[in-house]
């Protein structure tokens, strides 16, 4: 629950940052105030664009995980954007009309990308997409939370001691081949990678463990190391054929995915990270755990749209996948632990696992759309998916501690069906030009089944019928005023697990007012309710965003910004695993408000100023049965400053000074302050 807080509130607080990143690309062109380079010739194509490249100072002080968590900005220069277009005079071509070739953060920035694309009018179209993204996770642990253990008197309180930082690649190359007007070839590949440093926690538990075993397992888990790495690889070739008011289209290709995984001990010998548990008589001598699996499936893609009559549209489609593999799993494990009078013993066990999984779906779509007048329309569509997963496998465990004991072996034949009916119906209303009303319904039915060794687990299987009427409209009177909001509601029959609804209530409004030309209002609330009485669960998400924009001409805007969020959900928990199982209640509260303005001047043709901020402030606690909470209230504000001047026909030299830090009030230890300048150059040709 923590790793989702923390994203959520990430990704509201980095908001501002992505707004001005946008910003500074949109001017990024603008750079010679009216001047246009003349086209360059390269190759028959007359070639033009832009280049920004610069270099970034970093100051980090603190805690410095946290910085690369929230930003992960770092020293050394940069290629900010590279934006190139090239066309070639009509028939002047063989190989290709046109081409356009764009680039951005690479050189180290969490998230750059690049593009490529070359046409050649009725013949091909090629298209090339690469993008990386880095993911860092490292909350300070070495650190005393203010959490009495109850019944000890310890002032020490447990961290998730969770981290990683990994960088996820995603790569993709699709080509279209015009045979006629009405007949195309597709020819695609996909490609994406996960690899990186992970640590972790784990439970020294295995298939067969004897019953004084939980207690031990559940209060005592350990830090390990466990690096990622995992891909998926697609291709498809397809064909699209047009034939009057009807488009079909079928693609067919293959699908792998490879996943290794591996866990070690850090230290060796290593104690719990409990701190009220964790002891020298229960050290963690050796750990060696391996995972393998890979899936292979035939790809199957079928989808028709189509106009029988002018007022109906029909639209059907079937998709079929079959993965299939094996899985391995390995795991060895050296310590001490009570044994069963609770004297600490030194133990051994190992633990395997062989099996082949196989996982065939199935996926049916049918739907239509009427034209009843011209301001009236009904809308239906339905989807069946039937998903199963059968893992047959061999899984054997050996333990010694008090003296040996006899192998543990299981065969398991284990199958998962999840069958999902969708039935959506809803109806377009336009009484008048500048109303939009569309009232809808949406059932669902869910019948989900675990069949062990033949056997149907009637605490696994469940059917839930879902009932969720919604209404939705958008009003825009004229170009000063627009509003547009929905309601919708729904009830579970039954809810699968302890956190899954039995009720919800939600809706969204959005306000636009232009008071003037060159001044604007926006607001948008969000409100969601839900619960579930059997478990006392109950979440409540509250959000309001505001936004006023100036523009006295184009060189001087102003624009500042309000946004909150109320988030709130308690439940009860139960850890099952030892003797006697704990019961407990989870509390978790928290407002998000975060406060942004912006100013932009050009006090002269070739002089520019922006200047931009947020301060983001979350105040709340998360406790669990009365516990002092272990996280709450931070700061978190940010500045930026650019100057810029453009020098004509030679580009632009901007400067970029950003100021910010982070402060929590009850772990300080992750609290960093940082300083970056960036001097970047733009040059259009």
């Amino acid at each position: 629950m923590i790793a989702i807080r923390a994203f959520k509130f990430t990704t509201v607080a980095l908001l501002p940052i992505a707004l001005l990143g946008s910003l500074q690309a949109q001017n990024a062109g603008q750079d010679n105030d009216g001047y246009e380079a003349p086209p360059i010739n390269i190759g028959g194509f007359n070639t033009q664009g832009s280049v920004t490249v610069g270099y970034r100072f970093t100051d980090v002080k603190g805690y410095e995980p946290m910085y690369l968590e929230l930003m992960d900005l770092r020293s050394g220069p940069r290629l900010t954007d590279l934006n190139v277009f090239g066309e070639a005079a009509q028939g002047a071509n063989t190989f290709a009309d046109s081409y356009s070739l764009s680039m951005s953060g690479l050189g180290g920035d969490p998230f750059p990308t690049a593009q490529l694309s070359v046409v050649k009018h009725n013949v091909y179209d090629f298209r090339a997409n690469w993008r990386q993204s880095y993911y860092n996770w490292n909350q300070n642990d070495n650190v005393v939370l203010p959490i009495a253990a109850v019944g000890t008197g310890l002032s020490t309180g447990l961290t998730d001691n969770h981290k990683w930082a990994t960088v996820r690649k995603f790569g993709s190359a699709d080509l279209t081949l015009h045979a006629t007007n009405r007949l195309r070839f597709n020819f695609d590949y996909y490609r994406t990678t996960n690899d990186g440093p992970t640590f972790t926690t784990s439970s020294m538990d295995f298939v067969g463990s004897p019953s004084y075993w939980g207690s031990f397992a559940r209060a005592n888990p350990y830090y390990l190391y466990a690096p990622l790495s995992d891909e998926t690889n697609r291709f498809t070739g397809g064909v699209d054929y047009n034939y009057r008011s009807w488009n079909f289209h079928y693609a067919i290709g293959y699908q792998t995915f490879t996943e290794n995984i591996s866990q070690t001990n850090v230290s060796s010998p290593e104690l719990s990270i409990n701190p009220v548990m964790s002891s020298t008589l229960e050290p963690l001598n050796s750990l060696s755990w391996s995972q393998y699996r890979k899936l292979t499936t035939p790809i199957s893609e079928f989808s028709v749209v189509g106009s029988p009559v002018k007022k109906l549209q029909l639209r059907a489609g079937y998709m079929f996948y079959r993965y299939r593999g094996p899985a391995t799993f390995d795991q060895s494990v050296t310590g001490t632990a009570p044994d069963s009078t609770g004297t600490p013993a030194p133990y051994t066990f190992s633990q395997n696992g062989r099996a082949t999984v196989t996982e065939p779906d199935n996926i049916v779509n049918l739907g239509f759309t009427y034209h009843i007048t011209d301001w009236w329309s009904f809308n239906s569509d339905y989807r069946y998916s039937r998903m199963t997963s059968e893992g047959v496998g061999n899984f054997g465990s050996l333990f010694s501690q008090e003296s040996p004991t006899a192998p543990s072996s299981l065969n398991d034949d284990i199958i998962w069906r999840d069958a999902l009916s969708d039935l959506d119906i809803n109806m377009d209303f336009t009484p008048i030009r500048t109303l939009v009303i569309r009232p809808g319904l949406h059932l669902m039915k869910s019948d989900v089944v675990s069949i062990d060794n033949g056997v149907t687990d009637p605490a696994l299987t469940l059917e839930t019928k879902t009932a969720m009427p919604e209404i939705s409209f958008g009003y825009e009177p004229s170009k000063v005023f627009s509003i547009r909001g929905d309601l919708h509601t729904f009830d579970n029959g039954a809810s699968y697990t302890a956190i899954t609804p039995h009720t919800e209530v939600g809706g969204r409004l959005v306000g636009r007012i232009h008071f003037t030309p060159k001044l604007s209002f926006e607001d948008e609330l969000n409100l969601t309710n839900s619960k579930f009485i059997d478990t006392n669960f109950e979440n409540r998400v509250h959000a309001n965003a505001a936004t006023l924009s100036y523009s006295l001409n184009d060189r001087f805007t102003v624009f500042t910004g309000f946004s909150y969020l109320s988030y709130f959900a308690q439940g009860d928990i139960v850890y099952v695993r030892g003797t006697p199982p704990l019961n407990d209640f989870l509390r978790d509260q928290e407002v998000n408000r975060v406060w942004q303005g912006g100013v932009e001047a050009k006090p002269t043709k070739s002089l520019g100023l922006r200047l931009s901020g947020n301060f983001d402030r979350s105040t709340g606690l998360g406790e669990i049965s009365g516990e002092p909470p272990a996280y709450g209230p931070l700061t978190w504000p940010l500045v930026t400053g650019t100057v810029y001047y453009s020098f004509p026909k030679a580009g632009r030299l901007s400067i970029d000074l950003q100021r910010t830090y982070y402060t929590e009030q009850i772990v300080t230890g992750n609290n960093f302050q940082a300083n970056l300048l960036t001097i970047r150059w733009t040059r259009d040709f």
